[in-house]
């Protein structure tokens, strides 16, 4: 026999239960599309967290190198983010003595992120091969051409050209350098500047050939005489037009641009002479010191990038990039535009590197004056 308002009471529980379910179920299908909503945020804050990663480790090889340790890179081969998310619902009504079975409703939920990442050591033959060979000329005057500053891109990454040569902070080169070198590559600058040459590539005998080309007229009397001493400092011809490129460490004739490039471990070691080490360390032994030029030309080399050393972690609005080592923090001022650019310059020349590179000799062409 039912007991008055027995009926009303479980009709009641049921409805809510009902109700509950029934939200539970907008909430679901209001959230089942997750991946297209996560794009735009996982999308850059993975890039981020590349890029930062990137200049870090390039920092920190570069401080490594100042203690003389080898450098070790990891590159982000990988990146793969499963997401997860469930939703069930039950309900429990009371038996027909009016007994309640259960909770009158049961949910259940589930968010996961399960993000991949794969890693790959930068070593074996390969590697090797691409941080000891000379960097190849084709791959700098690319860099010109896309706007880097040509006495940057020479100061940094050339050691020589038709026999003056830079000035080397490297423990196992160290030598003073030809201020005629430094003379040439700002000569050079001015030109650039003044969109006096470009770059092009074209065909050749074996192939695709580049062809650094000068402007035949120059508009005023202050290029023509820089055009001109540019010549007599390299040795060149003032009546030739065209100049080859080769790669060694003297030109053969007055016909000939003969570049002798570092490698891009030598760029990497000639680049830590910009750090400065705590001098603790200096007088413990700990570090090699630089190499003082004679002018500030010759300092040029350090100041492509200058790191910072402190005790204490600077502020994040202050660094660009920053590492612990040794005890201490190295990093680079976010106010530094130069050694920013400096950086970048490096990661570029990096990725440029190709372990299987051939040396093309291209063609440079000078305006008579």
């Amino acid at each position: 026999m039912r007991k008055p308002g027995q009926m009303d009471w479980r009709h009641s529980l049921m409805r809510s239960a009902g109700s509950l379910v029934t939200c539970l179920c907008l909430l679901l299908s209001s959230c089942i599309r997750v991946g297209p909503k996560k794009i735009p945020g996982d999308r850059f804050n993975y890039a981020t967290a590349i890029a930062t990663s990137w200049k870090e480790q390039m920092l920190t090889n570069v401080v490594k190198l100042r203690y003389m340790e080898p450098p070790v890179f990891l590159d982000v081969q990988q990146i793969v983010t499963q997401y997860t998310l469930e939703g069930s619902a039950t309900v429990n009504t009371p038996d027909w003595s009016g007994n309640p079975a259960g909770s009158a409703a049961n949910l259940y939920g589930r968010w996961a992120e399960s993000p991949t990442i794969t890693y790959n050591l930068m070593s074996g033959d390969r590697f090797i091969k691409s941080l000891l060979e000379p960097a190849s000329p084709l791959s700098l005057l690319e860099l010109i051409q896309s706007g880097w500053p040509v006495d940057a891109v020479f100061e940094v990454a050339v050691k020589g050209i038709n026999g003056l040569y830079a000035a080397s902070g490297a423990e196992r080169s160290r030598h003073q350098g030809d201020p005629r070198f430094y003379q040439v590559v700002k000569l050079m600058r001015e030109l650039q500047m003044r969109n006096c040459f470009n770059i092009r590539v074209q065909g050749g005998k074996g192939g695709e050939e580049t062809v650094f080309v000068f402007r035949k007229e120059h508009p005023d009397p202050e290029t023509r005489a820089i055009s001109k001493t540019v010549r007599e400092l390299l040795g060149l011809s003032q009546t030739a037009a065209e100049f080859h490129v080769a790669f060694g460490s003297l030109n053969k004739d007055d016909t000939e641009i003969a570049f002798l490039t570092r490698s891009m471990l030598d760029i990497l070691m000639e680049t830590s002479a910009g750090v400065d080490i705590p001098q603790a360390e200096i007088d413990e032994g700990r570090v090699t010191k630089p190499l003082m030029g004679k002018t500030e030309d010759e300092l040029s080399l350090q100041h492509l990038i200058h790191v910072k050393s402190s005790t204490k972690k600077p502020e994040a609005t202050d660094a660009f990039a920053a590492i612990p080592y040794h005890g201490y923090w190295f990093w680079i001022d976010d106010r530094d535009l130069s050694s920013k650019r400096g950086l970048a310059f490096l990661m570029t020349l990096l990725t440029l590197a190709s372990p299987g590179a051939t040396i093309a000799p291209p063609v440079l062409t000078i305006s008579k004056p």
